[in-house]
This record gives structure tokens, sequence and C-alpha cells, in this order.
């Protein structure tokens, strides 16, 4: 019984023994893979041991899992930066460039122009606002034609009691034109937009074109021309109203039945000065408003406060003209909008 149990006790065999035995040398000279081979047998045991040339695979191991981490960690830095790249191009704000082209006016666009004229008309026209309500303006009110600009147009010349509150009259269907301007120039004043183009007829209007139809204003009865041979402009006003001439070319105005006139004096710029410097000598100021500064077709200008008077000079810069619009001793400004046609309209003939 004794011998069972020793039988199943494991000892190591001297095969085993010399084995581990043996130098590091014989590895070198592969003398150890032909001892390892071999079967040890031990009371009806079979050992066998591990080729030395398998033991230093789990080096190798170690080196694959690191070179499959590096390779983990760089896909990852690849993709994040990919994606961030996708991002970017996907969501980015394109940049836009616009080409601004000017437009060709023909019959065909004429609504086109329409409303680039209308958007620019506070650059282009005059801001009568000063003058509405209850605004106080103080301007001359004689019924007499003034002969010189000062005269005119040098609100220091007149006195406090002279002065009145000016107002624009009534307008019904609040399209900018007076009630009077509309009944001379055949439009509604009920209705915003006459002639139905989508655009009202006070905006027509200062825009040189025609309220009451189609085309540009001097198709509409109500408005011609007058040509100034001696100077080289040409203007529109109303068919309806009067035209005189005071002296000569240098003065002349076109009055209305109701007494209100527009004037339009000439005068030499003697000092050969610009016009910013003959206005703020004539009107005593230091600087003009950038807000003041006004043109129209080969033209520009500046215009008093409030709007009623309009100053410009020719290319040569030979004479200075003054266009003022004058209620003619009432405080209701009935043709504001005609006044403002009949200063774009002023051009200077090649």
């Amino acid at each position: 019984m004794f011998d069972f149990f020793k039988k199943n006790k494991l000892e190591q065999p001297e095969a085993a023994k010399n084995i581990s035995a043996q130098p590091a040398v014989a590895n070198r000279q592969g003398v150890q893979d032909q001892v390892l081979n071999e079967q040890v047998k031990v009371d009806n045991i079979a050992i066998h041991v591990m080729a030395a040339r398998f033991r230093n695979q789990s080096v190798k191991q170690d080196s694959a899992k690191t070179t499959g981490m590096i390779i983990i960690i760089g896909g990852a830095v690849f993709l994040l930066i990919a994606s961030a790249a996708l991002y970017y191009f996907l969501f980015k704000k394109p940049s836009v460039t616009i080409n601004e082209e000017l437009p060709i006016v023909t019959e065909s666009n004429q609504l086109d122009q329409k409303n680039q004229d209308i958007a620019e008309l506070n650059q282009t026209t005059l801001n009568p606002d000063t003058a509405t309500g209850t605004a106080s303006t103080t301007l001359p009110f004689d019924s007499e034609i003034a002969t010189t600009t000062v005269a005119t147009t040098t609100t220091e010349t007149i006195s406090t009691a002279e002065g009145l509150s000016l107002s624009i009259g009534m307008d019904s269907d609040n399209d900018g034109l007076t009630d009077v301007e509309e009944i001379i120039l055949n439009t509604s004043t009920t209705t915003a937009d006459t002639d139905g183009d989508g655009y009202t007829d006070g905006s027509e209007l200062i825009n040189l074109y025609n309220p009451a139809g189609k085309g540009k204003i001097t198709e509409n009865t109500a408005v011609a021309s007058y040509e100034n041979k001696t100077f080289a402009y040409n203007l529109l006003y109303l068919s309806t109203w009067q035209t005189s001439i005071n002296g000569g070319d240098d003065s002349l105005m076109f009055r209305s039945a109701d007494n209100q006139f527009v004037q339009i004096i000439v005068q030499p710029n003697v000092n050969k000065i610009t016009l910013e410097e003959w206005y703020m000598e004539q009107l005593g100021v230091l600087t003009v408003n950038e807000a003041d500064r006004v043109s129209g077709l080969n033209w520009q200008g500046v215009k008093s406060p409030d709007g009623l008077n309009i100053y410009l000079m020719d290319r040569k810069q030979n004479y200075i003209f003054s266009l003022t619009y004058n209620p003619g001793g009432g405080n209701i400004l009935e043709y504001t909008n005609i006044f403002q046609m009949m200063v774009k309209s002023f051009n200077f003939k090649d």
C-alpha cells in the first residue's frame, strides 16, 4: 500500500534534471532541442518539455499588442481629424460674391428702374420733413420776385413777425402727393397707387415716373419742359403754371394759379470759389451737413435745412444756381413734390 502512494508521487526524472542543468551555450548549438524532444517515462508517465524556440513567443505577443495599440490610436486620431475637416466643409458659411450690374433702362424694365430710383430716394431728393407739422420755418414770403440770391435764400433777412409755421397740404390717400397735386396730375385722391403698378403716386413723381399711367413723367400731359439757352439748362414744370422772366434769363419764375411759385436765380461765381464755400459764406455756417447734400442728373448741390432752397453750380463753376420754392404768402405747402420733380429734372446741357 505504501508503494502505491510512492508510485503516484511524481519525482523529477533524471533526464529532466540533466536538461535543466545543461548550460545556455547548448541552446545556441541546437543540442537542447534534441534533448527536450525525448520522452522521459517515470512509472508509465510521459513528460514532454516545450522546445526552447517557442519559449520567447510571449515577448513577440507583447510587441504585437503594442503595435496594435499604436494602430488603433492612430486610426482614432485620423478619424477625429477627418470628422473635423468634414464638419468644417459641410457647415461653414460660404462666401458670397455679389456682382453688381447697372440696369439697362428700356420700356420693358422701367419698373426695375423705378425700384432702384425709389430705393435711392433719400439720397437724391429733397427732404421736406422739417417743414411739416408745426415746425417753424422762416422764408421770404414777398409776392414780388426776388432779384438777388441773398434776398431769396438768406433767412436772416426775414424778421420773426413775418415768419410763418408751414405745413404740407392735405394728402387724403397718404401716397405722398397733396390733393392739389393729384388733381393737377390727374391721379386719384383716394387711391395711393393710381396706375396700379405697385408704386405710390408720390414716389413715382419725385423719381420722374408718371403716377397716372405708364412711362416717364413726361408722358403726363400736365408736365412740360423748359429750356434756358442763355445758361444752358432745362427742367420740367407744370404746363398750367405761368412762366415769367424778370430782367433777363438769370431770374425765372414758375407761378401757380394760387400764387405759389418756384424761382430760379443765376449769379456769377465772381471769386471762383467752391459751392461749399459759397454756401457757408451766404448762410453764415461753419460746415455743410452731409444730410443736406443733394444730386441730380449731372450735378451736385446743397439744400437748405428746410429743403425749400437748392444751390448748385455748373461744371465750369462759372455760375451759382438757386432754386427756391415759395408758398407766396400762405403757410400751406401744396407743391413740395412738384418742386422736387423740378429739382431732380434740372439738367445742364452738354
